[in-house]
């Protein structure tokens, strides 16, 4: 299942990545989404690397889903930003992993000058390897996928100002 959201952040790209690349921009989002939730940003060559690992609770969601996870879903979030293009823009490859579930989303976030400001555009495939059910539990998960993307862009958007 495509999932894609855009926004638009009040700043140059530059500085939108200056905040998104350090451990208190991470675990601050991680907190104001899930609190008790970990964040990491590392160096990896040219690259930086940001981790994030985030517990949420299966009620609402459905039956199937709950029986293989529990209570709770730990989801394990890898950003992989790579150096600037030469017009400043940057991308990640995201990979995002549900620990006890074969939910996977993988994609990229890219952030490119947009007159004064960033747009960051998430484009990224969520899929469910469960036989028959897989369709529904990725539709299941879809709207609090959505609803996270928007939220740290919020996020970085507030951050921003």
């Amino acid at each position: 299942m495509r999932i894609t959201r855009e926004a638009t952040l009040p700043a140059g790209p530059d500085e939108a990545f200056a905040l998104v690349s350090t451990q208190e921009y991470q675990q601050a989002k991680v907190d104001a989404q899930v609190p008790g939730s970990t964040a990491s940003v590392t160096e990896q060559g040219a690259d930086v690397v940001v981790r994030t690992r985030r517990a949420l609770s299966t009620q609402g969601m459905p039956a199937a889903v709950a029986s293989m996870v529990g209570d709770t879903l730990q989801i394990d979030e890898q950003q992989t930003w790579h150096p600037a293009a030469a017009d400043g823009s940057r991308r990640a490859d995201l990979d995002l992993t549900v620990s006890g579930a074969p939910l996977r989303l993988r994609g990229t976030i890219d952030l490119t000058p947009d007159g004064n400001g960033t747009r960051m555009a998430v484009a990224a495939d969520l899929t469910c390897s469960i036989p028959l059910v897989g369709k529904k539990v990725e539709q299941a998960a879809q709207p609090a996928i959505i609803d996270s993307i928007d939220a740290e862009a919020r996020f970085l958007a507030e951050r921003l100002v």
